[in-house]
């Protein structure tokens, strides 16, 4: 089991769709190095592990090839959280941050992290990273921009919709390029629903048929202080 593991895209990462596309395979395979990865936590806990906030910030555009180092934090009852520091060949030029939950694989509902052993055992750096996740504002005027049918191809392995498609469909609405990002999942997507993206400012939010919002991203512009 390895305290960090450190993953490598050799092709750098030209977006920040690209970077949370490295994010997602590097915390798959430490999960797997960790024996905590998905095909284990649904045989025995009936549990699917899901992404409910990430946020990651680059210093600067990646040179070459991009390296994450991912390490996790001890877990809360509630949530494990998830670091990285990203590295390319001039050196450390950003960081992120994902925050998990494991949720029951038929009902949907959060489980108790203390109740999965496996999770409490596992190697950890210290001292740990001290930064929160918190709930990403709301703007005060959004408009619609699009709308968006999910398509089946969109479906991973949990029978909902990717988070790196959340990011592609809403950074391909950034007028200008982004160096960060903030987004929170709320609400899960299935293929066939249709969203509503609506946009204002640094942020884009998806609505779903009912009203609710299924995800809020507000983005960090690259020419932004």
């Amino acid at each position: 089991m390895q305290e960090i593991l450190e993953f490598i895209r050799p092709a750098g990462a030209d977006s920040l769709t690209e970077l949370v596309a490295a994010m997602q395979d590097a915390a798959i395979a430490h999960s797997l190095d960790l024996n905590i990865g998905f095909e284990r936590m649904l045989k025995d806990f009936h549990a699917l592990w899901m992404l409910v906030r990430l946020r990651a910030d680059l210093t600067r555009r990646p040179v070459g090839a991009l390296r994450l180092q991912t390490f996790l934090r001890k877990p809360s009852a509630i949530s494990s959280i998830r670091d990285f520091t990203l590295l390319d060949e001039l050196g450390v030029c950003g960081a992120a941050m994902q925050n998990w939950i494991l949720a029951d694989a038929g009902t949907r509902k959060i489980i108790n992290l203390k109740t999965v052993p496996a999770l409490w055992s596992l190697p950890t750096p210290t001292p740990e990273r001290t930064d929160v996740l918190k709930k990403v504002a709301v703007p005060d005027e959004l408009t619609d921009a699009a709308l968006w049918t999910v398509a089946p191809e969109e479906i991973d392995g949990n029978g909902h919709l990717n988070n790196v498609v959340y990011v592609r469909r809403a950074e391909a609405l950034q007028k200008a390029p982004c160096l960060g990002l903030e987004i929170q999942f709320d609400r899960e997507c299935f293929a066939g629903e249709t969203l509503r993206l609506q946009t204002g400012g640094d942020a884009v939010r998806g609505v779903k048929a009912d009203g609710s919002e299924s995800f809020l991203c507000r983005f960090r512009k690259e020419n932004a202080v």
